[in-house]
């Protein structure tokens, strides 16, 4: 029997559309293949709603993303400024809770003998296990002086990351697909109008598609670096 194709998808921000079709590009079997998530399944596409029921209904793995996890900030206080949750909540017609305690079972990695699957990135000197959600979900660049997220003209995590295991990422849509020789980063901003990026594990292949639409601007996302 021939071994399973692990496939990671990255952002999807409520593509929906561009997902299904990104998933038949690839001929997606869910007998036949595993399906992983980076996270940021929710908000600035127009279809969260319907990429969370597909997803959970499919049984697919699913890292904790920056979004889910402001999202379950947002329900522990909804006096915080986060205006970009009250779309979504209307949408889940009273079963936010429902939804938050899926979310709340995302893994923030997962971590096997080949690879690395992360939403943000790997947290310089510190291990896995040890980093907190806010690092693991967040992380673009790194201010080595302070110890912390970096702006944006610091470095990215990874110039500092030198394991052979490789990491595959997503959270950085300016970026795009970033190919290194132990990282690959496949945010490619399907929500600002860039593609929604999938990649085959076992052969590194990265398939896209053309989102349909730009959802959301990205100048917008470039000020909370």
């Amino acid at each position: 029997m021939a071994k399973k194709r692990t496939l990671i998808v990255g952002d999807v921000h409520g593509c929906f559309n561009e997902l299904m079709e990104l998933l038949e590009m690839v001929n997606y079997s869910k007998k036949e293949d595993r399906l992983i998530f980076l996270g940021d399944l929710i908000n600035k596409g127009p279809a969260s709603i319907e990429v969370l029921e597909w997803v959970k209904k499919e049984g697919s793995e699913v890292i904790l993303g920056n979004h889910e996890l402001g999202f379950l900030d947002y329900l522990e206080d909804s006096e915080e400024k986060k205006k970009k949750f009250e779309l979504l909540i209307s949408q889940m017609k009273g079963k936010e809770n429902e939804w938050a305690e899926w979310f709340k079972t995302f893994p923030l990695y997962i971590e096997e003998e080949d690879f690395i699957a992360v939403h943000g990135g790997i947290v310089p000197g510190k291990k896995l296990e040890d980093s907190p959600a806010e690092l693991l979900t967040r992380i673009r660049t790194w201010n080595l002086g302070k110890e912390g997220l970096g702006k944006k003209d610091h470095p990215g995590w990874y110039e500092f990351y030198h394991d052979k295991k490789l990491v595959i990422y997503g959270h950085w849509a300016d970026e795009g697909l970033n190919v290194k020789e132990t990282t690959i980063g496949i945010d490619t901003g399907c929500a600002w109008g860039g593609e929604l990026s999938l990649i085959h594990l076992e052969t590194k292949e990265v398939h896209q598609v053309k989102a349909k639409s730009a959802y959301y601007d990205l100048k917008k996302e470039l000020k909370g670096l």
